[in-house]
């Protein structure tokens, strides 16, 4: 694969294992599309070329320093097809199935090791946990110093709960308006680095589903913040 070449540093066994992962990838793509099938109650389980094409975006927005083994490669490709993949669902018996169906496929296809090496399946990758770089003196006044976007694992929820409150935190001094009081518990923060996934990738987009007052709105403006977007929100009015 082009991404994952010695030009760009990755080893020669990250390189091998990439290859194989492709055609794991899309058996994996297919067993679920003959699987789980659409029905009144789940009409949103349609998967189509799409969900591969996404898969391979989160897959190649990693450099060779986080991807230093095949046991790092694992636990990125298993992140990615839960985000697309799993996420969508909507009953537990799925999940529980396409994480077997996985096990077996990569048990199949490259063997038992490869199964460890998936680890936990609560395993996140975000691209916002760098600092900026420290001004040289060299910058001019207009400019405008960036976050590094590098796409990398989560070791521990508490230094992801520290991150995200210096968000909030910013947030609320820069955005005028009403300031958001948000509690950062597991749930929370796994939803958020969801919405945060979807949103960096070209053209994404989501349908949050929840009750009023669970923090989509919330999570979503913040999110938002974090990626560096504007965001805007139609405001519905009767016509007088």
């Amino acid at each position: 694969m082009g991404h994952y070449s010695a030009k760009r540093g990755f080893s020669d066994s990250v390189r091998e294992l990439i290859q194989k992962l492709v055609s794991v990838t899309r058996l994996l793509w297919e067993s679920t599309r003959k699987t789980l099938l659409p029905s009144p109650a789940k009409f949103h389980y349609l998967f189509n070329m799409r969900e591969l094409s996404r898969i391979w975006q989160g897959m190649l927005g990693t450099l060779s320093t986080v991807i230093e083994s095949e046991n790092s490669a694992m636990m990125l490709w298993m992140h990615e097809c839960t985000r697309v993949l799993t996420d969508r669902f909507s009953d537990p018996k799925d999940k529980v199935w396409f994480d077997s169906e996985m096990d077996n496929l990569v048990r199949q296809e490259l063997g038992e090791a490869h199964v460890k090496m998936l680890g936990c399946r609560t395993s996140l990758f975000v691209d916002f946990m760098r600092d900026a770089p420290e001004p040289t003196g060299e910058e001019g006044e207009d400019a405008d110093v960036e976050l590094p976007k590098v796409y990398e694992p989560i070791e521990d929820l508490d230094i992801l709960k520290e991150r995200l409150v210096m968000f909030l935190a910013q947030y609320n001094d820069i955005v005028r308006g009403s300031p958001m009081n948000l509690v950062f518990f597991p749930d929370a923060m796994i939803n958020l680095v969801k919405i945060s996934r979807i949103i960096r990738c070209p053209g994404g987009n989501a349908l949050l589903v929840g009750v009023g007052g669970s923090g989509k709105q919330s999570l979503t403006k913040l999110s938002s913040f974090i990626a560096g977007y504007k965001t805007f929100q139609i405001t519905l009015s009767r016509l007088v």
